[in-house]
């Protein structure tokens, strides 16, 4: 079923879990997604970037996710990610996403919270739960890059009061793509921002991230885990595996392979998240 992302987030606050919100960067990928939180009685976000927007075009990628939401069995928030381009943002909320994420990172900081409300404001009369981002996470995937930065707790707690946002995304030392040299989650900034934030707490750049290390954060604050990456060497080592066969030929047999990949990871990150069975 389709949803936005306010149950689903309060619940894992209050229970002290974590949603996944997992990226679609290709057909089977979506469906791996859906396919294993049906597996695993888990709500999930299934996720669109940019770029896997610019991919597919509009229309088909948010398709595709509405399409698998709809029919799925368990609570599936389908989000744009990362939504640095305010027209790309304005359409989503014209069209068909049950959440968004506005990630103000490059704006002038005197421009962010205006910014964020209005965004918030438009979304909320359209009954769409809004992630911002104020702070530079880091890292480099798709199109986000830049240097990992740190959140301060009281301009957080400023900006999401300010903003009326559902979820803040947090920088603390986690990085977007594949992990970085010497990147640490600073966990006891998180337990500071934890104190003075009341909505739910986003993890960006989490694949790889140690699984007591994950755990920690979840049991800091954070209910949303965003995972790409990890999906994408999932995917891509088991086509690899098929392809160096010469005989193999048909994309059906190796993409299939390659979506079970995906959906065992997808499985083991919802346990670990502690999302399983908590479907309602």
């Amino acid at each position: 079923m389709l949803v936005n992302f306010r149950r689903i987030l309060e619940e894992a606050q209050k229970e002290r879990y974590a949603i996944g919100a997992f990226n679609m960067t290709a057909i089977e990928t979506a469906m791996a997604i859906v396919t294993a939180a049906e597996k695993q009685n888990s709500p999930v976000i299934l996720q669109l970037s940019e770029k896997s927007i610019d991919y597919f075009g509009f229309d088909l990628a948010l398709g595709i996710c509405r399409h698998l939401a709809e029919q799925a069995k368990v609570p599936v928030c389908v989000h744009l990610d990362h939504g640095k381009k305010m027209p790309l943002v304005d359409r989503a909320l014209d069209s068909g996403f049950s959440s968004i994420m506005a990630d103000l990172s490059k704006f002038p900081a005197n421009e962010r919270i205006k910014l964020g409300r209005d965004i918030v404001q438009r979304a909320h009369h359209k009954s769409i739960t809004v992630e911002l981002e104020e702070d530079s996470i880091g890292g480099k995937e798709d199109y986000v890059s830049g240097e990992v930065k740190y959140s301060n707790p009281k301009r957080a707690a400023s900006f999401v009061k300010e903003t009326g946002c559902d979820a803040f995304a947090v920088a603390i030392g986690s990085a977007h793509g594949k992990p970085m040299p010497d990147e640490k989650l600073d966990l006891d900034l998180l337990r500071e921002i934890r104190r003075v934030v009341t909505v739910p707490l986003v993890l960006h750049g989490a694949s790889s991230t140690p699984p007591d290390i994950t755990r920690e954060a979840i049991s800091r604050g954070i209910c949303k885990i965003n995972i790409d990456t990890d999906l994408r060497l999932a995917y891509s080592q088991k086509v690899r595996q098929a392809l160096a066969d010469p005989e193999v030929y048909d994309p059906r047999d190796y993409l299939k392979e390659a979506l079970e990949a995906v959906m065992q990871v997808v499985e083991e990150k919802i346990k670990m998240f502690g999302s399983n069975n908590k479907a309602s």
